[in-house]
């Protein structure tokens, strides 16, 4: 006769599984709290490789900071003109987060006569191929490279595209009235 007070017997037994003090799977690894990146990228920052040419510039004084401002500034309205001069995906349906203005076009034509003024004043003085590599491109010139051989000519021609750099940054200095304590 069965017993009521009896659990059914069945024929598969349930198995508990040990405390989980050895962990299963990979074990984890420790890793530092900020990433710095690979090996290969922080001596390139050691380096200065990764340092803007404007900023570059800056740091070791060969431009001044109204002048870096005005090379910022061109890069500005170049990529108001034209968009940023570099490869990259984007989800043009993904906002960001951000409020998006609605477009002024006063705004934007001001912004382009400014552009087409500092592109023609540039280009009347002999400049613009060097500010359009260096500003915008972000071209080194020869000079701030470290493998560069230094022999007379080379400094020569280093002093030369300095002076240029120097006196096309103080020809948009003086379009945009910077550099002038009132």
């Amino acid at each position: 006769m069965k017993n009521h007070h009896e659990p059914p017997k069945s024929g598969a037994a349930i198995l508990p599984f040990p405390p989980q003090k050895p962990r299963r799977g990979r074990p984890r690894s420790t890793r530092p709290n900020t990433d710095t990146g690979t090996p290969e990228l922080v001596m390139k920052k050691l380096l200065g490789e990764t340092t803007e040419t404007l900023d570059l510039c800056l740091e070791k004084g060969l431009i001044t900071k109204d002048q870096h401002w005005c090379g910022i500034h061109f890069r500005w309205l170049y990529t108001l003109r034209f968009g940023a001069p570099s490869v990259r995906a984007i989800d043009p349906t993904h906002i960001g987060g951000i409020d998006i203005k609605t477009d002024d076009p006063d705004w934007r034509a001001a912004r382009e006569i400014e552009y087409h003024e500092a592109i023609r004043t540039l280009t009347a003085k002999g400049h613009v191929g060097l500010l359009l590599n260096l500003c915008i491109h972000n071209e080194r010139p020869r000079f701030l490279n470290r493998n560069q051989t230094h022999t007379a000519q080379t400094a020569q021609a280093a002093t030369d595209l300095l002076t240029q750099l120097r006196n096309g940054l103080d020809t948009l200095a003086a379009l945009w009235g910077r550099g002038k304590k009132k």
